[in-house]
């Protein structure tokens, strides 16, 4: 039975979504691209995505770069309409246990937070993780393996057509501006300095030493 999708604590939908969201991948065989790769795209419950991310992020090799990806508030972008919609960083070559470090320390705030994407790539091969601001989980490799049987190892199905959150009107919040929009049991608790994105992706850009990516920079993307 495919579990249903539960929403992070920064996506909020818009009017009746109607039939629930779903757990679930789609994999395309991309021969188009350079190199050649399969990508697997996977909608998880966001309580599940604790333990799918870091598995995944495992299978990357010894040493990668680290990307972390901010959305551009509404403010920015109506400052700046022909910018891109979200600001990149990434970092040089790095061990794979400092990428898992950073997505533990700030695990909550990654896992949750509407504006921020997380994730490593192998600049040798086509291995790439990358957990966007949806909360949807890209996963780039030169063959079917190993993500096709870590997802069957988290129970998270394939399907031929995936219904995502993307299929929906939503809305994305940092952390501290969640208990504006809605009452949830832990709104004291997002008001921590430490959960607003102005401070915690720049204590990871710091902590990783991440320099702005020139293509998103210069409103290439």
């Amino acid at each position: 039975m495919v579990a249903e999708y539960v929403l992070p604590v920064g996506l909020l939908v818009d009017g009746d979504p109607g039939d629930p969201l779903d757990e679930g991948y789609e994999v395309q065989w991309r021969d188009d691209e350079d190199p050649p790769h399969y990508f697997f795209h996977a909608q998880v419950s966001v309580l599940r995505l604790e333990r799918l991310v870091p598995a995944a992020l495992r299978c990357l090799p010894q040493f990668c770069h680290a990307v972390l990806e901010v959305r551009r508030s509404d403010f920015e972008m109506e400052r700046d309409p022909d910018g891109p919609s979200v600001d990149r960083w990434v970092s040089d070559l790095i061990p794979r246990g400092e990428l898992l470090h950073v997505l533990e320390r700030y695990r909550f705030s990654l896992l949750h937070d509407g504006m921020v994407g997380f994730g490593g790539y192998d600049p040798e091969s086509a291995f790439e993780v990358f957990l966007d601001d949806h909360k949807l989980l890209s996963l780039f490799s030169p063959s079917m393996e190993p993500f096709e049987q870590l997802l069957a190892a988290h129970r998270v199905p394939h399907a031929r057509e995936l219904r995502t959150l993307l299929d929906l009107d939503h809305e994305h919040h940092t952390l501290p501006s969640v208990p504006d929009r809605v009452d949830v049991p832990c709104s004291k608790r997002l008001l921590r300095k430490r959960l607003d994105v102005r401070w915690f992706a720049g204590a990871i850009r710091k902590r990783l030493h991440m320099q702005p990516e020139r293509l998103y920079q210069d409103g290439d993307s």
